[in-house]
């Protein structure tokens, strides 16, 4: 009815309030543009409505840019009002005025690379219409779906990529799965590689891994399928020997390829992982349309051979000799980018996956990380146990640094909550690279969440291990991280501070039923409304003076029609 709230419409798999359709006009003016576009046109009516009711709409100042050539493109625009002028490698093209259409191109394709910049020239009233709620729109909507699908497999065979797109495909998790796949440092080496990957998302399957699950066993002849994590990490081990561990990489190449018969490696899942998995039968294929990317797949699992090989053999002459020394300096180098090489016999097993686990120490001088594992104690802290206190003065000789082994420690400042620390991660009283702390307090409290095992070492001994293993490197990463978590702190606890600030206190109420005698002597509840109780009250205070309408009770009270 008149009087009920602004309805939920159903876009895809979410409701938005009809609330945003209040400005007639611009529905109105937005179905007709739509509906007039070469892209739109011979779209239903409720598609149509869908997409204006998501559209998001903002207006740019002049001399805003809307987009940016060579970006990467998620959302179509829609001039309302206004005029922009759009150029392409540095040329002007055009202006286009009220009712234009820029940007439909990022709907559809995947490989979504702005080709031209555009800048507002004067003020423009926008609507925005994002990609993801593009498609999913179009997964209610069964004839559009197909009308766009076929709009897209169209785009890729004049680009020459000849691909089978299925109907039953998923636009929108295949557009998502392609940015993903991007964000990975071999595929994001250049611009060549994202034809490729646009194709192969199409082939993709996305699958979890859970901590501790077996992905890649060593020996295995069912080696069909290559993996490529998006999220968490792998370590991978080989003829009992820890290599290293795996974040943002591709794993399981080597045999796809056809390099070799057997996996070569266990691969575990260390965290909860989220790979892309792809089958051979789907990448040779593929492979063949792009033989530059070939090369380079074919060169990544040659080095990375040659360096699991290398790992191997360096810690079987090691264990034949019964030779513990440390490595040299030089043996740093032998570690190949984008494989995982650890730090071979050098280590305990244990410290060995920790070193891994840390961005402090994965990359460190094997001198120093063997010394540092010497040096290190294990401590475990039963639940809520406090580690650091905030405010407590630093103790030279009694201030450890600890790595996190298992578990995880929450860091707060007051009653704030500032953020979870995990396995791999380091907290203590950090020296300087200098070695020096300085006077201040702790700053933070630090407490273990359910029980936390920790690898310890006094805060005077890291600081000369540190002077003793000078490295660059490792000094500019370790001040780099101190930084970081300052800043992160100051600026969580200046958010909470001012949220704290902007919330209104709590306003707590008691009612109570007051009593009144009924016709036959017993006490029953008194039942009054409220408008009735306020008047009542402000007779009782006494009656308002003249011509003060501030303080009426006419002026107070809601009108009879609000109740």
């Amino acid at each position: 009815g008149a009087s009920g709230g602004p309805m939920l419409v159903q876009v895809g798999n979410r409701y938005v309030s009809e609330q945003r359709e209040i400005d007639p006009l611009f529905a109105k003016g937005m179905k007709e543009l739509l509906t007039k576009s070469k892209v739109f046109q011979d779209c239903h009516d409720e598609f149509i409505r869908d997409l204006i009711v998501s559209s998001n709409r903002k207006e740019y100042a002049p001399n805003r840019y809307l987009m940016e050539e060579g970006t990467r493109g998620d959302s179509m625009f829609v001039l309302f009002k206004g005029v922009v002028e759009v150029t392409s490698g540095g040329r002007y093209i055009c202006k286009l005025r009220d009712g234009s259409i820029v940007g439909e191109a990022a709907l559809l394709n995947i490989d979504n690379r702005r080709t031209a910049s555009v800048r507002s020239v004067q003020k423009c009233d926008v609507a925005i219409i994002f990609r993801s709620t593009f498609h999913s729109i179009l997964e209610k909507y069964p004839w559009e779906k197909r009308k766009f699908q076929r709009e897209m497999k169209a785009k890729l065979m004049e680009l020459g990529k000849l691909i089978d797109v299925k109907d039953d495909i998923n636009l929108e998790q295949q557009a998502i799965q392609c940015d993903a796949l991007k964000k990975v440092p071999f595929f994001a080496q250049d611009e060549s590689m994202h034809d490729f990957v646009a194709e192969l998302a199409m082939n993709a399957s996305s699958y979890w891994f859970r901590p501790g699950r077996v992905i890649i066993q060593e020996g295995d002849t069912r080696c069909s399928e290559m993996y490529v994590i998006l999220s968490g990490a792998v370590e991978v081990t080989a003829c009992g020997e820890f290599l290293g561990r795996l974040e943002n990489d591709l794993f399981g190449e080597i045999c796809v390829l056809d390099l070799l018969e057997r996996r070569t490696a266990n691969v575990v899942a260390a965290t909860q992982v989220h790979c892309m998995v792809f089958r051979r039968e789907i990448v040779i294929p593929v492979l063949a349309k792009y033989p530059d990317v070939r090369m380079r797949l074919l060169e990544h699992a040659r080095r990375r051979l040659l360096a699991l090989n290398d790992a191997i053999g360096a810690a079987d002459e090691a264990a034949a000799r019964g030779d513990t020394t440390p490595q040299p300096v030089g043996e740093a180098l032998r570690r190949v980018p984008g494989c995982a090489v650890g730090f071979g016999a050098a280590l305990k097993g244990g410290d060995a996956h920790l070193f891994a686990a840390s961005k402090l120490l994965s990359a460190s001088r094997v001198d120093f990380a063997t010394a540092l594992s010497r040096a290190l104690e294990t401590k475990t802290f039963n639940e809520g146990k406090v580690i650091l206190e905030e405010g407590a003065t630093p103790k030279p000789d009694q201030d450890f640094v600890y790595w996190i082994d298992k578990g995880a420690a929450e860091v707060w400042k007051g009653d704030s909550f500032l953020w979870l620390s995990g396995v791999g991660e380091v907290f203590g009283e950090l020296p300087g690279s200098s070695g020096q702390r300085g006077e201040r307090v702790c700053e933070v409290t630090v407490k273990s969440r359910g029980k936390l095992v920790v690898r310890a070492v006094p805060a005077k001994t890291l600081a000369g291990l540190m002077e003793q293993y000078p490295d660059e490197a490792f000094k500019s990463k370790w001040d780099g991280h101190i930084r970081s978590r300052q800043q992160v702190m100051h600026e969580k606890a200046r958010k909470l501070d001012s949220e704290q600030r902007q919330r209104g206190g709590n306003l707590d109420f008691m009612f109570m039923k007051l009593p009144q005698v009924g016709p036959d002597g017993t006490r029953v509840p008194k039942i009054e409304s409220l408008q009735d109780s306020l008047a009542k009250a402000i007779c009782n205070a006494g009656a308002p003076k003249a011509g003060n309408k501030a303080n009426g009770a006419g002026s107070f009270l809601p009108p009879a029609s609000a109740r």
